[in-house]
C-alpha cells in the first residue's frame, strides 16, 4: 500500500518472516521514502531476514554497539523528530514491548501522543509494529485511536514478487519457493558475481539471497568487515560450495526414487549447511 505523509500507522506484528516481507514490500511501493528500521533484532540476525542496503537500521537494547539506541521513548523520539534534510524519512519500529517495560504505560501513551504531533507538523512517517496481545487491551484501543491500521498488499493483491529488467534484480529470490523432497525451498543458480563493482551491499543482497534458500552462508559473515578485495575472495570461494550444494540438491532430487528417504534427510542437511560436500559428492555421483 502507498502511504500517506505526516501518519502514524499501527501494523499487528505476526512473526520476522511475514515482517520483513511486508517491509520490502512496503518499500518497493514507496520507493521515494529513505526507510529507517529500528528493530529488536541485532544486525546479524535481521541480515538473515532483510536487505540492509536498502533500509538504515537501529538496534533497540541496552546494549553498546555501533547502531544501537536505547528501549527509551524519549531518545526514539529524538532520533525520528531530528532535522532533517528531507521530508522523504519512512520510520518502522519494531520493539515497544520492550520501550513499555521501561516506563509507566500512561506516560507512554502521552509521549506517543507527543511524538505523533511532530510528526504530522512534519510530514514524515512512521510505523510502529506490535504484538497486541502483550499489551492490556484498554492501552491498545487508545494506541488504536492514535494511529491508522496499516495492513501490507501488493499492488496487483495476486503477487509479492518483484519485476526488473536488469540482470542483478532478476536474481532476487521471491517470496515464495518451490519446495524441495527436504520440505525447505529448492535450490536455484544465481549469476556469478564478477569483482569489478562487488561492494559490500551488493554482498549482503547476495547473503541474503542465499539464506531465504535456506543455506548456511555464516562463513561469508567475515568479509562484510573486509575491504572489497579480500571480501571477493572469501566469497568467491563460498559461491563455489553453494554451486556444488546447488548440483547435489538437484541430483538428489531428480533422483529420490532410488533413494533411502531417511538418508535424505540428513544428506540435505548437509547440504543445506554447506557441510561434507566432499563426501556427498563421492556417494552420490560415483553411484550414479
Amino acid at each position: 500500500m502507498e502511504v500517506s505523509r505526516g501518519c502514524v500507522y499501527l501494523y499487528e506484528f505476526t512473526n520476522y518472516d511475514r515482517f520483513t516481507a511486508d517491509i520490502e514490500l512496503l518499500m518497493d511501493i514507496n520507493h521515494e521514502f529513505d526507510f529507517t528500521l529500528l528493530s529488536r533484532l541485532p544486525t546479524r540476525r535481521l541480515i538473515e531476514k532483510l536487505d540492509l542496503s536498502k533500509v538504515s537500521n537501529y538496534w533497540v537494547t541496552d546494549k553498546k554497539s555501533s547502531n544501537s539506541i536505547r528501549p527509551d521513548i524519549a531518545e526514539i523520539s529524538s532520533l525520528i523528530t531530528a532535522d532533517k534534510t528531507t521530508l522523504n524519512c519512512f520510520f518502522i519500529l519494531d520493539g515497544l514491548e520492550l520501550i513499555a517495560t521501561e516506563t509507566d504505560l500512561d506516560e507512554l501513551i502521552r509521549s506517543l501522543s507527543s511524538l505523533f504531533d511532530h510528526i504530522k507538523a512534519q510530514g514524515i512517517v512512521l510505523a510502529i509494529c506490535i504484538d497486541t496481545l502483550a499489551f492490556d487491551s484498554e492501552w491498545i484501543v487508545k494506541l488504536q485511536y492514535l494511529t491508522e491500521k496499516l495492513v501490507v498488499k501488493s499492488p496487483d493483491s495476486v503477487s509479492v514478487e518483484k519485476e526488473s529488467s536488469t540482470n542483478e534484480e532478476s536474481n532476487d529470490i521471491p517470496y515464495q519457493h518451490e519446495l524441495g523432497i527436504d520440505g525447505g525451498p529448492r535450490l536455484a543458480y544465481l549469476a556469478k558475481l564478477p569483482e569489478l563493482g562487488f561492494t559490500r551491499e551488493i554482498l549482503v543482497k547476495r547473503i541474503l539471497q542465499w539464506r531465504r534458500m535456506g543455506l548456511d552462508v555464516s562463513a561469508i559473515e567475515p568479509a562484510l568487515a573486509y575491504d572489497n578485495h579480500h571480501a571477493y575472495q572469501l566469497y568467491k570461494l563460498v559461491e563455489e560450495d553453494v554451486r556444488r550444494a546447488t548440483e547435489l540438491e538437484r541430483f538428489i532430487h531428480e533422483n529420490h526414487g532410488a533413494l533411502d528417504a531417511s538418508q535424505i534427510a540428513v544428506d540435505m542437511f548437509r547440504v543445506r549447511q554447506l557441510t561434507g560436500l566432499d563426501e556427498l559428492e563421492k556417494k552420490y555421483y560415483s553411484s550414479s
